[in-house]
């Protein structure tokens, strides 16, 4: 039960807004009874009266309001009517109370360094860096006092929106948005400067990306693999909703989710109002890129992948989301996976070209690559199919009929370029993304304690040396050739057999921790630790 006590009354002015009208006249109706004169008895003893009832508040519910309060507002009627009875504004207000000087100059120093930084951002690192050790405030007091500062991100030019509509859709899979973005300036792996490229794709009903990666170009190759990710772990959607650029043009990805019973529906040209779910998404994209761009050396694409996949997981897939009421993460956790059959997925999503085989030397040019023929189909027009991220070979068709599997023509060597030099320095930096990937990397390394311990299952006679040899280069998108595949061999002389489970589970952290790509010889080493640690204490009920 709330109890009211009068402000004193030498505060600012009056107020006039709906509330205050509505509290002035709950005050009117608290002291109406001491303004019939027909009452008997003295004033003070009906005040005493009042101040032990219960009164019902329109906003506060029941509550109790003290004497002093009840001479306060007799006083003010008396003198000046029911508008004296407005509650009035703080003489405070605009000042700093509840956010402290230096926390809120750090704050402003932030958002200037870089002046797209969400304030959510600005609260997690004030946090984060130990400026502000009790509660944090509340975003909207920080937007408050930056915006009368002239720090607000709209005031800084670097808030702009489009007009959106909002689209329904209940089930996840009824909808997926792809799009691509043009992200920061990362080093390539011949040492030049390039523009990386976020492709993804949202599902519209949980608002989960449901596949999404920085990649060099945007092409083909890389708009495959951002599609391949999406259906082994979640099957085809409904309906895929693309703009009309070239890559999402290009017949190949119509023709495969056709198969898939799947279509593809592109946007009107230019934009379209309908794309607001990946538009909303390319706003997270957009403050990470600031925090790229405001370090001293250019990151490499692994490096690119991994601080991202840090922050989209701690800065949107575990954050409430407006639109739904609940995080992504939350959202997605009821979903039942559907993936379809990696070999099949592999094959439908071969990229397909028409070629005519060379007269002499019967090579075919695949993605600036030659590739050798059997020397009677020289000047034959055949059909190539291929994957763009794998041109170690081609499959070749000859009216639908597969043929041969081409191998490449040696390539001349091409001359180096050399890489530029970091910019100079500017001063401090605060590298709020090492910290977000710090935190990860250390929930990660707690959450696979009591994993390599758990119940993982028996050991499944299907699962042998060359099934495991299949999982470790599906999970890493390692190329295990020659000295690596010798590796994965003897790791699996030494340790196997295992269970399924328990590889997939430790392969599946490895590549979360480290990312894909890297030499197999680094999630193998994740893999010994859950192996020994099982070894170590096999019942989970002797886990520490």
């Amino acid at each position: 039960m709330a109890r009211h006590d009068a402000a004193v009354c030498d505060e600012g002015a009056a107020r006039d807004d709906e509330a205050a009208r509505a509290e002035a006249l709950f005050r009117y109706g608290v002291i109406a009874p001491l303004l019939d004169e027909r009452k008997t008895g003295s004033l003070r003893a009906q005040i005493i009266v009042l101040a032990s009832e219960r009164h019902l508040h329109p906003r506060r519910g029941e509550i109790t309001i003290s004497t002093r309060t009840l001479w306060t507002w007799l006083l003010q009627f008396r003198r000046s009517g029911i508008a004296a009875l407005h509650p009035r504004h703080r003489k405070d207000r605009g000042s700093l109370r509840a956010v402290l000087a230096a926390a809120l100059d750090r704050a402003e120093a932030l958002r200037r360094q870089v002046p797209k930084r969400w304030t959510s951002t600005l609260v997690d690192i004030l946090v984060r860096e130990g400026t502000v050790t009790a509660k944090p405030p509340h975003r909207a007091t920080i937007d408050r006092h930056l915006r009368r500062r002239g720090a607000s991100r709209r005031q800084l030019l670097v808030l702009g929106g489009k007009p959106t509509i909002k689209m329904q859709f209940d089930t996840f899979g009824d909808l997926w948005v792809g799009d691509y973005h043009h992200g920061p300036k990362v080093l390539a792996p011949d040492g030049r400067l390039t523009t990386a490229k976020l492709g993804a794709f949202i599902d519209h009903t949980t608002r989960y990306p449901v596949a999404d990666r920085w990649y060099l170009a945007e092409d083909l190759g890389s708009l495959r693999d951002t599609m391949l990710r999406a259906l082994l772990v979640w099957g085809p959607p409904r309906l895929a909703y693309t703009d009309r650029g070239a890559v999402y043009r290009a017949e190949q990805l119509a023709y495969s989710l056709a198969a898939l019973n799947s279509h593809l529906v592109h946007s009107r040209a230019y934009y379209s109002q309908g794309r607001g779910v990946i538009e909303r998404w390319w706003q997270l994209a957009d403050a990470f890129q600031a925090e790229i761009d405001d370090r001293d050396e250019p990151v490499t694409l692994h490096e690119l992948n991994r601080l991202w996949e840090a922050f989209r997981t701690l800065r949107y897939l575990e954050q409430p989301h407006s639109e739904i009421g609940m995080s992504p993460a939350q959202a997605i956790a009821a979903v039942t996976p559907r993936p379809i059959d990696p070999a099949v997925a592999r094959e439908l999503f071969l990229v397909r070209a028409d070629r005519t085989v060379n007269r002499k030397d019967a090579t075919v040019s695949v993605e600036g690559r030659r590739f050798l023929c059997d020397a009677a189909l020289r000047g034959r027009k055949v059909t190539v199919r291929y994957d763009p991220r794998e041109l170690s070979s081609v499959l070749v068709f000859v009216d639908g009929v597969r043929t041969q599997r081409a191998l490449p023509q040696p390539i001349g060597k091409t001359g180096d370029t050399a890489t530029p030099p970091p910019p100079p320095p500017s001063g401090p930096k605060t590298d709020y993304l090492g910290m977000v990937r710090a935190d990860y990397d250390r929930r990660l390394v707690e959450a696979a304690r009591p994993v390599a311990y758990a119940d993982l299952g028996a050991l499944d006679p299907g699962f042998d040396e060359s099934r495991f040899f299949t999982v470790v280069a599906d999970l890493t998108g390692a190329r295990l050739r020659d000295a690596e595949a010798e590796e994965v061999r003897a790791f699996w002389t030494t340790f196997g057999p295992l269970p399924e489970r328990l590889a997939r589970t430790a392969l599946d952290h490895a590549v979360r921790l480290r990312g894909t790509g890297r030499h197999v010889r680094v999630y193998l080493a994740i893999l010994r630790t859950f192996i020994l640690a099982r070894m170590q204490s096999p019942n989970p009920e002797e886990s520490p």
